[in-house]
Parts: structure tokens; sequence; C-alpha cells
């Protein structure tokens, strides 16, 4: 799997299907849930983003980094700004600017310890387009900072929609540390680029 490609299409990727929206992309600094390698749970509900398009809803745990991170503030729930209104409880799930094999941050299939590498280090694997429609979109979420860190790691809860990606299309997560058990738990998600790229044209 070419890794450089999925990261420099993850972003486009993403806002593309999430929103069909004139893109404001920024970078925000600050606080940051980074999602890329949770499973997630669903709730019963639904969640309307910004496009007016109501999906189910899960909920995500997700470790709390701090520094810049990637926004496109039309897309998810995001009102135009980084900024969310009461910092000691909210935060915005966004994308780190380094999605990258290599990249170590606290995971959820470990939960969240920060040491040894092993176990923080990003592993991008591929999933069946079969469970397309099962996967989450958390970029431009709300999350809420959970009571107590896990192993040392702050982490907040995010509300996220699935059923964006259209079901065949396969798609890309880091989460599960490369286990292929984490396809079918609602992981966050993109679609595979790769598969794009070569999809027959019809």
């Amino acid at each position: 799997m070419n890794i450089k490609i999925f990261t420099a299409a993850l972003v486009v990727l993403v806002a593309t299907v999430a929103q069909a929206q004139t893109s404001a992309l920024t970078v925000c600094q600050g606080k940051y849930a980074l999602c890329a390698a949770s499973t997630c749970t669903k709730t019963g509900r639904t969640i309307t983003t910004n496009n007016g398009v109501t999906y189910p809803e899960v909920v995500c745990q997700c470790p709390v980094l701090e520094g810049p991170s990637i926004a496109d503030l039309s897309v998810g729930v995001m009102k135009g700004t980084c900024d969310v209104v009461d910092p000691t409880t909210q935060v915005w799930s966004l994308f780190a600017p380094r999605l990258v094999e290599g990249f170590h941050y606290p995971q959820e299939a470990n939960d969240f310890l920060r040491v040894p590498p092993s176990k923080t280090r990003a592993k991008v694997q591929a999933c069946p387009g079969e469970l397309a429609q099962e996967s989450a979109n958390c970029w431009g979420m709300m999350c809420r900072y959970d009571k107590h860190p896990t192993n040392g790691t702050v982490t907040a809860t995010c509300s996220c929609p699935i059923g964006q990606i259209d079901k065949g299309t396969k798609f890309l997560t880091e989460a599960g540390q490369g286990a292929s058990s984490a396809c079918a738990r609602h992981p966050v998600a993109a679609p595979d680029p790769l598969a794009q790229l070569n999809k027959p044209k019809e």
C-alpha cells in the first residue's frame, strides 16, 4: 500500500465524503482529539452534520493531543472557527499533520498506553468495501473530555456519523494497529484513494 498517497489524499477525500461544501481548510493551534486509530460504538441515535444530512451516530474515545491540527471549518459540525464554546469540557476532533506510518500517539487499541513505542505506532490497513457504510468520520465533530485519563493519556469521547462512505468502497483506517477485526468495529476511516483511482469507469 502506498502510504504517502494515502496521507496526501486523506484530508481531501474525507472532506469530499463528509460534505459537498466550499472548503475552508485551515490549521488550528491547541488541543484536539485525534480519532484516526479509534473504533466506535453505535448509540442508537442520529446526528446531523452541516450539510443537513442525518446519519446514524456513534461515539468514539480518542486521545487528546496538543499542537497544530488540520481542520475544515465547514465540515462536520464546525461553525467557521477553531474555537469551542467551553474549552474546559469540549474539544474538536481534527487531523494531525503527520498521519503517516511511524507516527506515534496513544491509541484506543492499546488502552491509550504511551509506552512502549510499539504500542503507539500508527499502522494503516485497508478494509473491505462491504463494511464501508459502518465506518465513521469524526473530522470536525464535537468531543467532550472524559473525566479521568486512561493510562496517563487525556481522552475525549466524540460523537460522529457513520454511513458516509458508499458501500463497496474500500477504506483505510489506523484503528486496531493492523488487526483486521477493527474493520468491523465502526473504525474512523477514509476511502482508499488507490481503490478510487483504479475504479473502472462506468
